[in-house]
């Protein structure tokens, strides 16, 4: 498997290439998308729209009355979710219902799909509660969209190359080096420059490019070096179970470089790491990521 990565490395031209074209976002997210840009097209309009695809129209009305937004009444309709929440917010929720659709469910012993969107959403969720304290976050939403697609490259490359993917997970272990540098190696490719790649294709806001692209690096700079920083700190704390007491929270920071970038105090990172925990399965479950079994004493 290593010397066919060595003398194979694949190329983005590749990836994208012949029979490897780039998924696509579903029709119903770009006309959906492209309403909620235009504040001359009613939240009616918008949620009539919705409806046309009963399993996505589920899925946002899920999420909108999960406890990761707290409203105090139920919500029944897409067009009263925009009410409450706005258009910034939907467009949000509807990335997130939509992308469980986009990626094949194939078997692959190097990949699971449940632990993908686990720690994704971790990261997410993670990234929204910290951005509330970042002055220069306008819209903790988009932090949330960002956590949830930083690893998009790796559903993607684990899509396409499965075997090699496989191939990554054992030099790993082997020669005890990180995931970017084994991508390299194996594959020819990393997952940050694949997730860049598949979120350009998408047409999708720089600032979650950036985030995909970044969110390994440990030090950060240019216009969305806020958010970036966010999404790397995020994605490394989704790896620890709380609850977190400070000398545990001070003991994880210590290993990860550049965490006091934006001045989180211990107790900030605690909650976020604690609230991501407790309604990561939930979320999971509202945008289709998940089933749930439930009995009928539940």
């Amino acid at each position: 498997m290593e010397s066919l990565a060595l003398e194979q490395p694949l190329t983005l031209d590749e990836l994208v290439g012949g029979n490897q074209e780039l998924p696509s976002l579903p029709e119903i997210y770009l006309r959906v998308s492209q309403q909620l840009e235009d504040e001359t097209t009613t939240a009616q309009h918008i949620g009539d729209t919705v409806q046309n695809d009963p399993a996505i129209a589920s899925r946002v009305l899920k999420m909108v009355n999960s406890a990761y937004y707290g409203l105090p009444n139920q919500v029944s309709s897409v067009s009263q979710a925009i009410s409450l929440l706005g258009r910034e917010r939907l467009k949000h929720i509807l990335i997130g219902s939509v992308l469980r659709g986009v990626f094949s469910d194939r078997d692959n012993p190097a990949f699971s799909m449940q632990a993908f969107w686990q720690h994704s959403i971790k990261t997410a969720i993670i990234a929204r509660e910290l951005a509330q304290h970042v002055a220069a976050i306008s819209e903790p939403e988009a932090m949330f969209t960002a956590g949830l697609l930083h690893d998009i490259g790796r559903l993607l490359l684990s899509n396409s190359v499965p075997d090699r993917m496989l191939a990554v997970e054992e030099y790993m272990v082997r020669q005890r080096v990180d995931v970017l540098s084994a991508e390299l190696h194996v594959v020819g490719l990393t997952h940050t420059a694949v997730g860049e790649t598949l979120m350009q294709h998408w047409g999708l806001p720089s600032l979650l490019i950036d985030c995909a692209r970044c969110h390994h690096e440990s030090v950060h700079d240019g216009a969305h070096r806020n958010a970036t920083h966010l999404v790397y700190l995020a994605n490394q704390l989704s790896h620890y179970v709380p609850p977190l007491d400070d000398d545990e929270t001070r003991d994880i920071l210590e290993d990860i470089a550049n965490w006091d970038m934006q001045a989180f105090s211990l107790e900030q990172i605690a909650i976020a790491c604690q609230h991501a925990d407790e309604l990561v399965f939930e979320v999971m479950e509202s945008l289709g990521m998940v089933t749930m079994e439930i009995g009928d004493d539940e």
